[in-house]
């Protein structure tokens, strides 16, 4: 069965704040070539028959069609059909072979149609297609085009700059990734023996329907990583016309198990902040992120914790684009990084108000703590608009808090602090920190991180009492509602509700995330999917929960043996698990989600080793992570906070250098502006396309 999804399967470059640039009204020539293979193995792809589509509104229309010609090439006359629609490319021939390219709204001189583009094209857009789904935004479709470029050059058809240059390039896996990805279509597009069967009957959905085509078997591989790895591999080694690709001490059966391939996820890693001095240097480097929130045109906004290479807090924060690239500006937007307002080792606590005003909660790290105006030891938050404008003070709102951490706002505009160093709940009145602040203060200690539920209860977890407390706030007084207990001594940091209201709470030393009901009570203690020292935990709009693996808690022989992961639990909603699974069961193989090592050291931004100027060379371009988000398109964002090697980062540089985003890989979340269960972006709407998708 063809397709072209009961999706929009809409691809964009993605150019400006919120939307792409305009397409041009009236007819337009596009030019492109559909081919089989890459580099000196390029063979054309002759008699495919070329479809572009245009987005509109409720569904898919096709403007024009064609068939590829000798040298695989074709030239199409399109009307475009108002302003800031969205195109993409189809080339068809025979029952199984499918491949699909980007093209956005900006009309380029020329693209290419091939294996590759059809593996950036099934990643980038893995969480859209969902059968019966149509999307009324046009944003989420354009952030999940951006990381198609990210990965694949519409234009060449070959891995993008990004993909072969620092921090990616042979780093990590990724980019000889893309070439395995693209010789196991390949082998079918060239019709090699019974390729085609072999690749469709290994890519079957957790549904049991079976692809039929190229992009749909690429799709299910995309949304099922870990399934069918080892044959899928193998499959790979039949027909070798993209370079690199992985090989047998990168495969699931290397030796080292830092290269290891674990399962079919794609990773992309960005590690520049934006602005720089006069010698080129970074204003701001990535030392330690902590936790990040995006804005409703996909920004996030990032916290971090200490300059790059000591253990001194930094005053800055970093805002990148929905493609991972820092924030310039353009469209009135921050530009990145940010100063002022009291920033002073940023950690957990940062969230948006009704408003649109961010607030980030100071912690101080390294033994430099925020001060308040008359230099006493205290805390604060700050507060900036968001084109990055600071609005608080250059202490920031001190306000009786001391080494801020969980820091989100309710839908009332009140903003909820969590004050680890004084054993604080904390809330700012409709957001004034000069106001009469309601708190509460017990038994409980070292309040970490907050989250509230649809009806606006807070949520907090006590690192020091390992407990979890549920608070409302009637009257402007803060009433504690229960307190339970998660094990003993297990440090509980992040917390996540999901949309029935249920919260979930990781245990570092247990390797354990515990679940309860909104009433408190419990719904049981889960492990496996390669959890390890658990830190951030975040459902997304499936309920299934995500997981960020800080690794082993406190000092440990083992954690230069650890592969650092993100894993995923099934969810409230079990049907949204694959089949058979329950709450809590894991989904994520038991390494988790990892990202490989490609065989080359880790470098920082400036070239340097991760380590520098110590001489000790790293391979682990995915390290402990504390934050994980899934955005709107489903793009699963985490922060590497602390290098790999502990020992090391007692004394010195401990802050990670990235934030590495895995395509595709989670159902994509709605951002708003308060804290709450996050929900999907999509709004079904009537199909007036014909075409149909075998997704599930």
């Amino acid at each position: 069965m063809r397709s072209t999804l009961k999706l929009l399967l809409a691809l964009t470059l993605f150019e400006t704040s919120a939307l792409a640039a305009s397409v041009p009204n009236g007819p337009v020539f596009l030019q492109g070539t559909v081919s089989t293979g890459g580099g000196a193995n390029t063979v054309a792809f002759v008699g495919a028959d070329v479809t572009i589509y245009q987005t509109q509104g409720s569904g898919a229309q096709a403007l024009a069609t064609g068939t590829s010609d000798g040298n695989g090439q074709f030239s199409l006359a399109l009307t475009i059909n108002g302003d800031g629609n969205i195109l993409y490319a189809i080339a068809r021939k025979g029952n199984s072979v499918e491949l699909k390219t980007v093209i956005g709204t900006a009309i380029p001189a020329s693209i290419t149609i091939n294996e590759m583009t059809t593996v950036a094209a099934a990643y980038s857009m893995a969480q859209l297609y969902r059968k019966g789904a149509v999307l009324d935004n046009p944003l989420p479709l354009q952030v999940a085009a951006a990381m198609a470029e990210n990965l694949v050059s519409a234009a060449m058809g070959m891995p993008s700059t990004v993909m072969q240059t620092s921090p990616n390039a042979n780093q990590t896996n990724a980019w000889q990734e893309l070439g395995t990805l693209a010789n196991i279509l390949a082998a079918c597009v060239r019709n090699s023996g019974s390729a085609c069967t072999n690749l469709f009957a290994l890519t079957a959905a957790p549904n049991g329907a079976t692809p039929t085509t190229t992009l749909q078997a690429m799709v299910n591989i995309a949304r099922n990583p870990a399934a069918n790895v080892r044959p899928l591999f193998a499959l790979s080694s039949a027909v070798q016309v993209y370079q690199p690709y992985l090989g047998a001490a990168n495969g699931p059966d290397a030796a080292d198990q830092f290269m290891r391939l674990d399962a079919f996820t794609l990773a992309i890693k960005f590690n520049a902040t934006g602005r720089v001095d006069g010698q080129g240097n970074e204003l701001c480097p990535f030392g330690g992120l902590g936790n990040f929130v995006f804005d409703e045109n996909g920004y996030a906004y990032i916290t971090n914790n200490v300059v790059q290479g000591t253990t001194g807090s930094t005053n800055c924060m970093v805002v990148l684009k929905p493609d991972g690239h820092p924030a310039d500006g353009t469209g009135n937007t921050s530009i990145s990084p940010l100063f002022g307002g009291g920033i002073l080792g940023q950690g957990f606590g940062i969230g948006f108000d009704p408003s649109g005003k961010l607030w980030s909660g100071n912690f101080g790290w390294g033994g430099v703590n925020p001060t308040d105006v008359n230099g006493n030891p205290g805390g604060s938050v700050s507060l900036f608009t968001r084109q990055g404008e600071a609005l608080s003070p250059p202490f920031g709102y001190t306000s009786s808090l001391y080494q801020a951490q969980g820091t989100v706002s309710d839908k009332q505009g009140n903003i909820w602090v969590a004050s680890y160093g004084n054993n604080r709940l904390q809330v700012f009145p409709a957001g004034n920190p000069a106001s009469s602040f309601p708190y509460y203060q017990d038994a409980n200690t070292n309040p970490f991180d907050i989250r509230l539920d649809s009806d606006g209860s807070g949520w907090v977890s006590y690192t020091g009492s390992s407990a979890i407390s549920k608070f409302i706030l009637t009257n402007s007084q803060l009433q504690r509602q229960f307190t339970m207990p998660i094990g003993t001594q297990n440090g509980p940091k992040g917390v996540a509700i999901d949309s029935k209201g249920n919260a979930w709470v990781s245990a570092g030393p247990t390797n354990a995330i515990y679940a309860f009901d909104r009433n408190g009570n419990p719904l049981g203690v889960f492990s496996g999917g390669g959890i390890i020292g658990p830190w951030g935990v975040v459902p997304d709009s499936d309920d299934n929960v995500w997981v960020a693996n800080f690794g082993p808690i406190g000092i440990d022989p083992n954690a230069d043996k650890v592969k650092y992961s993100v894993s995923k639990l099934c969810g409230a909603t079990v049907s949204k698990c694959p089949a058979g699974l329950k709450l809590g069961d894991p989904i994520s193989p038991g390494t988790g989600y990892t990202l490989p090592s490609g065989g080359d050291q880790v470098l920082l931004h400036n070239g340097n080793p991760l380590y520098f100027p110590l001489v000790k060379p790293e391979y682990k371009p995915l390290m402990r992570l504390t934050a994980t988000h899934a955005d709107m398109a489903g793009n699963l964002w985490v922060t590497n906070n602390w290098k790999p090697n502990f020992a090391i980062d007692l004394a010195s540089n401990p802050g990670g250098d990235a934030l590495v985003i895995f395509v595709g890989l989670a159902a994509p979340v709605k951002p708003v502006y308060y804290d709450a269960p996050p929900t999907s972006p999509f709004r079904i709407l009537p199909l007036t396309a014909t075409h149909d998708f075998n997704g599930d």
